[in-house]
């Protein structure tokens, strides 16, 4: 399985990460979903209580197979997957990969792996965007062991909730992708051990009602690639308690078609990645983005946005003292003191306190008017130029090459 192809007109910028343990294991856990469809690492047996440790190779799943310790059903029938595991003993099972039949008519019914139970990765795919109905109890004896869970490719206009998914109390992450109709997040598990909620590459979020889900230990949601609009995003995120949201440390909301910066971003207190490039945003206003973040700072991206208009007090709080900021091909023609001096002198201090990491401000690709307005920063603050990267007057001449001799006569 692999990731669709970006568009041609657009750049994918993998938006940097802090070398967090969070951090690595979302790598870790993205590594796996795109590996899912080629690859089985990551699975291995393991045997709990009384089960038997099995070897996937010494039992028959047919009409299934068994690919490196890894149970693979590629369009089979759903009872046809049920009727082979109610004859196979009780036993752990590292990971399942579903694919549902073309012509499956039938929800995924209860007690479906029989006395099988998972503990690693389910990973479900749909073939053309299949509907994908399952039961409350489907997979309720792996409830336990259950820890990733991988949707592709699927209808959910008759998945009415996640209700299948409430027990799942080790589940970690939820990745979602190429996928239709969400009708609610209900059901979610609550579990502290559910950090992550990835759902990208989809579609169909109109639909999505009210209910909200209480997600206390949520820390990375990503909502990329979804062409969402604004209300559609608002949407979403009311139907997140505001338990969900106060826990939040990183959002992509980058390739949609938003036009502001979503209400809800200057309330999340501990949000210390935001990506909203490649959207269709405006205007940056003042407190749009979070004051009272972390002591980490804020790490943020507005590239490739038609912005019109920064206000002053757009970038306060502690903007500046996280590891970068991108408005790269803002249409940004002017660098107001009033506007990015409290932001570069906020990177100055983190660049004394963290040493070896400079942050920095990437405004490549922007016409700067390079003339008097620019003295506060050539001139009177040039200690200040070494966190700007990629800056350039609308004549090509890079900001770092220009004297403050040249502004001299400048007031």
């Amino acid at each position: 399985m692999r990731w669709p192809a970006q568009p041609k007109t657009k750049t994918r910028t993998i938006f940097k990460m802090k070398n967090t343990r969070m951090t690595l294991l979302a790598l870790s856990i993205f590594g796996l979903w795109l590996i899912a469809g080629t690859s089985v690492e990551g699975f291995s047996f393991v045997s709990s209580n009384h089960r038997s440790a099995v070897n996937c190779s010494n039992i028959d799943y047919t009409p299934c197979t068994c690919e490196e310790n890894r149970v693979v059903c590629d369009k089979v029938l759903i009872k046809n997957v049920k009727a082979t595991f109610s004859k196979i003993p009780a036993h752990d099972l590292a990971g399942l990969r579903f694919t549902l039949s073309p012509s499956e008519m039938e929800p995924i019914p209860d007690d479906f792996l029989g006395k099988t139970r998972i503990s690693g990765d389910l990973v479900m795919l749909c073939v053309k965007n299949k509907r994908l109905k399952v039961s409350p109890k489907a997979f309720q004896l792996s409830a336990l062991g259950i820890t990733r869970v991988f949707i592709d490719g699927c209808d959910f206009g008759q998945q009415t909730n996640f209700s299948y998914m409430s027990g799942f109390r080790n589940m970690m992450a939820l990745v979602i992708k190429n996928s239709t109709n969400f009708k609610s997040f209900k059901g979610l598990p609550s579990q502290s051990a559910f950090t992550y909620l990835y759902i990208t590459h989809s579609r169909g979020f109109e639909g999505l009602n009210q209910d909200t889900v209480a997600l206390p230990a949520l820390k990375v949601f990503y909502l990329n690639f979804n062409q969402l609009n604004d209300a559609t995003t608002g949407k979403i995120f009311k139907s997140l308690a505001a338990s969900s949201l106060n826990s939040l440390t990183e959002i992509r909301l980058d390739n949609n078609k938003l036009t502001k910066i979503p209400e809800m971003i200057s309330s999340l207190s501990q949000l210390e990645q935001i990506d909203l490039g490649f959207n269709e945003i405006t205007v940056i206003a003042k407190n749009s983005l979070p004051r009272n973040n972390t002591a980490k700072g804020l790490t943020f991206s507005l590239q490739r946005n038609p912005i019109k208009t920064i206000e002053p007090g757009a970038f306060g709080g502690s903007i500046g003292s996280g590891a970068h900021v991108k408005l790269e091909d803002i249409r940004l023609t002017r660098l107001d003191s009033k506007i990015f001096r409290p932001m570069l002198e906020r990177m100055e201090i983190r660049a004394k306190n963290v040493l070896g990491k400079t942050p920095l401000l990437f405004i490549g690709n922007n016409p700067i008017q390079c003339d008097c307005h620019l003295a506060w920063l050539v001139r009177d603050n040039r200690n200040l130029l070494k966190h700007i990267e990629g800056g350039k007057c609308n004549d090509s001449t890079e900001l770092l090459d220009l004297k403050a001799a040249d502004f001299i006569r400048c007031k």
